[in-house]
């Protein structure tokens, strides 16, 4: 028999040491390792409730929608559990398939929310207001969350495995290549997200393309994470490689820097509620309570998501109110579209008080119905306003958006002048025909956004100011003014000329001038807000403070399209009451 040396005989003691050490932290490895797994299946758990919840709640919410402290906490937990199901389909649950599901449904179905909710809103024949579509799509994210999180994680070691085996696998050189098109495709739609955000946070112009930018960024939030996670899962590099670490860097940092806006509301609200409290008085607080249809809440976290339904109006469409027979009206056509109350308006805030909206576009493009924000008109109807949607003669030089359409009949050789003319002919129809549609012609309010928000003040302080009294016919009373982002004296850079107060109403405010509301975003690139501070100071110079200016943090030009986004529901919550207030 071999005969271990003596020098060998004493080095067993040390050998058998290392191999007890070596065990030692092998197990301490394994033991890391599965409080790791514990955790991440407690984590895992915890989703899974808020996912159970957060359906029960939505679908509650999609039939009974309410404003309420309740309802917005719902609508926290809700952004906990999206932001949570978007997390764990990165990590990875049991499901790979239906983690890459959850990340696809989460990229595109919430873009298709956004633009589902958005043509809901503004198609005026659409009386919910509401996409079904919308609704469907967020439920199922909940279930598919659900689904995702039910079942704790497999072992780390067992997942290790069927990895190892996975990428063993060999993979068809057809389905190769459409992955590597797949990854590249979702790396340049990460990097239009990071200058997306870029715009979004910074002054930086872009044109009308800002439109697309603040009002919609809690959406892209999720969508850009989600994009980068469905990165993650479908590339080859391991998690602790560079690709990797810069790919979950850009996915958290588009996450937290979209998030900014809504971040803000609190700041939104604060400052609201003290400009419009220093400019008109705090008897406004006492209307809540005192109108049951008045929105409780200036935000409503949920119906940023699901939307928010429109009560019962009627709709009549194309009325013919002017044809121009010569001069420089000769071929022009004029309609509008009327909303008015239901049958049962007596007991509404609107008491069929009168608002007359007047579209943006340049003064050489847009029009009545969906170009002007449709919903707005809507739901003051459904208040119990009689709402008209009014046309004007447009400029026919270079339009200010080449690959928009002009109304046929409306383009012409106008200028500022004529533009108020044709809303003054407007007025007078009104006074001759509001009995037909039930309006009352003593409590007129004036509202328009851009180069319709300076058309709108051209008409309501041309009249006030004694300059021009044969603007609106004498027997309608303006009672409030409520322009957004209004393009005060900005028609001269567009080479659209008249006269110098009409262009800039600024010059006609008096002391008597009808009250003001004004929405006006921060970052707004077509329309400075410096328009809207001078409008502002106007008012103070002659002493008239009863002006107040809503400043929108990171809101760009036409912030209000999204009429479901932070920046429009705070906006209306001050409006309605307004109009309440001085009807």
């Amino acid at each position: 028999m071999y005969r271990l040396q003596p020098d060998v005989l004493q080095l067993m003691p040390l050998l058998t040491k290392i191999e007890m050490t070596a065990g030692t932290a092998d197990h301490y490895f394994k033991k890391i390792i599965e409080l790791r797994r514990e955790k991440m299946n407690r984590f895992f758990k915890s989703l899974f409730m808020l996912n159970i919840l957060s359906l029960l709640l939505s679908i509650v919410y999609s039939f009974f929608p309410g404003e309420s402290v309740f309802w917005n906490s719902y609508g926290l937990i809700l952004i906990v559990t999206l932001t949570g199901n978007t997390v764990a389909s990165v990590l990875g649950s049991r499901y790979r398939k239906l983690d890459i599901t959850y990340l696809l449904l989460s990229s595109i179905g919430l873009l298709v929310v956004m633009l589902s909710n958005t043509a809901a809103s503004v198609l005026p024949t659409y009386e919910s207001s509401r996409s079904i579509l919308s609704i469907s799509i967020l439920l199922l994210l909940l279930v598919v969350g659900a689904a995702i999180t039910r079942v704790p994680l497999i072992r780390t070691a067992d997942r290790q495995s069927r990895t190892t085996l996975s990428a063993d696998r060999p993979e068809k050189k057809t389905r190769k290549a459409a992955r590597r098109v797949l990854l590249v495709l979702l790396a340049f739609i990460l990097l239009i997200g990071a200058l997306m955000v870029i715009l979004t946070i910074t002054d930086i112009n872009v044109g009308v393309a800002e439109i697309l930018l603040s009002q919609y960024s809690l959406f892209y939030s999720f969508i850009f994470l989600s994009i980068a996670g469905l990165l993650l899962k479908l590339t080859m590099f391991k998690w602790n490689s560079l690709v990797s670490y810069v790919v979950f860097s850009l996915g958290i940092n588009l996450f937290v820097l979209f998030a900014i806006p809504f971040v803000f509301m609190p700041s939104l609200l604060n400052e609201a509620e003290k400009n419009y409290t220093e400019s008109f008085g705090d008897e406004w607080q006492t209307y809540g309570a005192d109108v049951p249809a008045f929105k409780e809440m200036p935000f409503s976290i949920p119906a940023y998501f699901f939307g928010i339904s429109s009560k019962d109006y009627n709709l009549t469409e194309d009325v013919l109110f002017y044809e121009g027979t010569e001069g420089v009206d000769a071929g022009l056509e004029l309609r509008f579209d009327v909303y008015t109350p239901p049958a049962d308006a007596a007991n509404l805030p609107g008491e069929r008080s009168t608002l007359i909206r007047i579209h943006g576009g340049g003064w050489d493009i847009g029009d009545k119905g969906t170009e002007n924000f449709a919903q707005v008109n809507k739901y003051f109807a459904g208040q119990g306003y009689v709402v008209f949607d009014v046309q004007y003669g447009l400029n026919n030089q270079d339009q200010f958006v080449e690959f928009l359409t002009v109304p046929d009949r409306v383009s012409g050789d106008f200028s500022i002048d004529d533009m108020v003319r044709h809303l003054g002919l407007f007025t007078t129809y009104l006074a001759d025909n509001h009995e037909e549609y039930g309006a009352n012609i003593d409590s007129v309010f004036l509202s328009g956004a851009s180069a319709g928000g300076q058309l709108a003040s051209a008409v309501a302080l041309g009249s006030s100011s004694g300059d021009y009294t044969d603007i609106i016919d004498n027997r309608i009373t303006v009672k409030g003014l409520i322009p957004f982002y209004p393009a005060n004296g900005l028609s001269q850079y567009r080479n659209i000329g008249g006269e110098s107060e009409l262009v800039d109403p600024a010059l006609m405010v008096e002391a008597d001038s009808p009250p003001a509301l004004v929405y006006q975003g921060e970052k707004d690139g077509l329309v400075a807000p410096r328009v809207a501070e001078l409008f502002r100071e106007s008012y103070l110079e002659k002493g008239n403070t009863e002006i107040a200016v809503i400043w929108m943090p990171y809101g760009e030009h036409a912030s209000d399209l999204y009429f479901p986004g932070f920046y429009n529901q705070t906006f209306i919550y001050y409006m309605e009451r307004f109009m309440y207030q001085y009807q």
